[in-house]
């Protein structure tokens, strides 16, 4: 029994293709050697070809005809189709993900971002028998402190803290004149805020942050990296130095927190 095995490699992957796929051709054959052994190769000759379908050949055919009808012949001819395209060990591809976050800075401060804190009446020695030294100076300091329990940005920023005088609290309405040596229309303050943050251009845990402004100065700042965290905001005023005049004493301090 005569076998003929049939071969086919197949590229383990193939990329898309980039051009016309080309054509393998098979043109494979034999025949004996007056009995001596065999010559095995590729023929094109029309001869060889009707050789071995058994067609008798002519000189016409082939100039080995006389040998070729001597001799028993074998050939195959065939074709497939190559690889479409460039064959590849290995393939893949590179998916970049992207999405965009919007720059946010948050002071949580209820329904408003102005709000006024009274302190009511700021206690003074108003009676007559107090003595001339303590008349109408002030009886006890007076403070109030702030907190959120949300105030951060999501990138980097700054955190500034201002009051609108550095005088402190002005009373603005006395407009009679005073004896300024025994009498003042402001109140000086401080203000201490508290919160946790990283520092600016650094990827580390948060810890607490204490951003200060002296009862003499206008204003403090801070860089950050992102944060978010509870913020408390403290103002203290003294016993002022020199008795008080009446009306009001009024100021505002102010929180920003401003990205990059």
């Amino acid at each position: 029994m005569k076998r003929f095995a049939l071969l086919a490699g197949v590229a383990a992957l193939s990329v898309m293709a980039t051009s016309a796929s080309a054509q393998n051709m098979m043109n494979r054959g034999q025949y004996v050697n007056g009995g001596s052994g065999q010559i095995v190769g590729t023929y094109n000759q029309t001869g060889f070809l009707k050789a071995a379908q058994g067609h008798t050949l002519t000189s016409a055919d082939d100039v080995n005809f006389a040998k070729i009808n001597n001799q028993s012949v074998w050939l195959a001819i065939g074709s497939a189709e190559g690889n479409n395209g460039t064959a590849a060990g290995n393939d893949g591809a590179t998916f970049t993900l992207k999405g965009n976050v919007t720059k946010d800075c948050s002071f949580y401060s209820g329904s408003s971002t102005n709000q006024t804190l009274d302190f009511g009446t700021l206690g003074i020695y108003a009676s007559d028998n107090t003595g001339p030294a303590a008349a109408f100076d002030m009886v006890a300091p007076a403070n109030v402190t702030v907190y959120t329990n949300l105030a951060g940005c999501n990138t980097a920023n700054s955190v500034t803290i201002t009051k609108n005088s550095a005088d402190g609290l002005i009373n603005a309405g006395n407009t009679g004149g005073y004896d300024s040596n025994v009498f003042q229309a402001n109140l000086p303050f401080s203000v201490e805020a508290k919160y946790t943050a990283a520092a600016h251009n650094s990827v580390a845990n948060g810890s607490q942050q204490t951003l200060s402004v002296s009862s003499t100065a206008l204003s403090n700042v801070a860089n950050h990296g992102a944060w978010k965290s509870p913020f408390s905001l403290a103002v203290s005023i003294p016993v002022a130095s020199k008795a008080l005049l009446a009306g009001n004493y009024e100021g505002t301090v102010a929180v920003q927190i401003q990205a990059f």
